[in-house]
């Protein structure tokens, strides 16, 4: 169940993302969504893999920090409307990881496969192994969409990183 409420909270960020307009809401959401999801890496395949990952992402919002301080002029928050969409989704998926325990979603069929590779637990192996590859998928959206919010932070005209002539 906790494996189910960290994928939930993961993926209700991941739907805020592109209604975050300043750049320090948007920083705050990378950072939950990077920190559940290396939490979530961390249950399931292996906990050095987690905390790297973790790291790495920390690293790139601390450079995405400098460049918005510099060039990002101050602006308000109006979060109503972002709060009820992630409270929205986040509801629908704890409902729809219940439905786990009358076996219409297989979402423990497919955490407990990783029990099975007991022997790849020490190493890196487990991360590309066929039971893992929707884990891999899921770290490749998550990647994705972090590129599509910070490219639509900064295309704006008015944003932070406008022409100045």
């Amino acid at each position: 169940m906790t494996v189910l409420i960290l994928f939930s909270f993961s993926v209700s960020i991941m739907f805020l993302l592109p209604m975050m307009m300043q750049p320090l809401s948007l920083g705050l959401c990378v950072m939950l969504m990077s920190l559940f999801s290396c939490i979530l890496v961390a249950f399931c395949a292996s906990s050095w893999f987690g905390y790297v990952l973790f790291l790495i992402y920390v690293g790139g919002l601390l450079v995405m920090f400098a460049y918005v301080s510099a060039l990002a002029p101050n602006s308000f928050f109006s979060g109503m409307k972002s709060f009820l969409l992630f409270v929205g989704v986040f509801v629908v998926l704890v409902l729809m990881g219940g439905m786990t325990y009358f076996k219409v979603l297989n979402f423990d069929v497919w955490v407990n496969s990783f029990g099975d590779n007991k022997g790849y637990v020490g190493s890196g192996k487990i991360l590309v192994s066929p039971a893992s590859i929707s884990l891999m998928i899921a770290l490749g959206v998550i990647l994705l969409m972090n590129l599509l919010a910070v490219v639509k932070v900064c295309y704006y005209q008015q944003g932070p990183l406008r022409c100045h002539s």
